[in-house]
């Protein structure tokens, strides 16, 4: 070998000592690729699964989505219902509270009608009208004013009940002591009077019931003297039931 080439040729140990060292570094480029691949399909495999996870779960939302969805309709469907039944129940309340308002509204203060009773025509007559002061005997006056009662009752509500109320104000009985125990019986016997002239003039007595109601239900304040008039009455009621 010629001295100056020395340090610039390789040996056949050198070449062949490079050679294995290539081969040695393209096997382990070779199996860290392999290696690479390897890890490449784990981690698309991976991703594919989740990935499909993620779509399994995205179904279950919509699924889950569209219930509830359906569960609040429902809920107003149910609530709407629950509203119309609630109307409903107020209606028939007020109903039934008219209806018994209408029962109760015509009947005479003190007597109100039993069950389905209804008062179906009452008038008041003041019994200065019909007697004298403290008396219960009926004044010509009177009999004429319950003339015309006696035609409505026979004309309109014949074979019905008619009920005759007798009240009085509040003063004790003084003036007339003698005749009677208290109001109570003055409003009894005044009640009497107009019962027996109904009959006298061709009312059913079966169809006649009398009250004595006194001193009670006042119809005006008895501190003034038009108050007290007011009170003293006489109330004839029609009822059917």
């Amino acid at each position: 070998m010629p001295k100056g080439n020395l340090g610039w040729e390789l040996t056949h140990k050198e070449k062949a000592m490079i050679w294995i060292t290539r081969s040695k570094i393209a096997v382990a480029l070779m199996a860290l690729s392999m290696l690479a691949v390897g890890c490449c399909d784990k981690e698309k495999k991976q991703i594919a699964y989740l990935t499909q996870q993620n779509l399994d779960l995205s179904n279950k939302s919509k699924d889950l989505q569209s219930q509830i969805a359906s569960a609040r309709t429902r809920e107003s469907q149910l609530m709407s219902q629950m509203d119309s039944k609630d109307l409903q129940v107020t209606a028939l309340q007020t109903e039934n509270r008219d209806l018994k308002q209408k029962l109760t509204a015509t009947a005479p203060a003190g007597k109100p009608g039993p069950g389905a009773e209804i008062t179906v025509y009452k008038e008041t007559v003041a019994t200065d009208v019909l007697f004298g002061a403290g008396r219960a005997t009926l004044s010509t006056a009177g009999k004429s004013r319950l003339s015309r009662t006696v035609s409505l009752l026979r004309s309109r509500y014949p074979g019905m009940v008619v009920r005759v109320y007798g009240y009085t104000d509040s003063d004790p009985i003084k003036r007339t002591r003698k005749l009677w125990t208290d109001n109570l019986d003055l409003s009894a016997n005044r009640a009497m009077a107009v019962t027996r002239y109904l009959i006298s003039k061709g009312i059913n007595a079966e169809h006649i019931e009398t009250v004595a109601m006194g001193a009670t239900h006042f119809v005006a304040s008895n501190s003034t003297k038009t108050g007290k008039s007011k009170n003293r009455r006489v109330e004839i009621a029609v009822v059917k039931g």
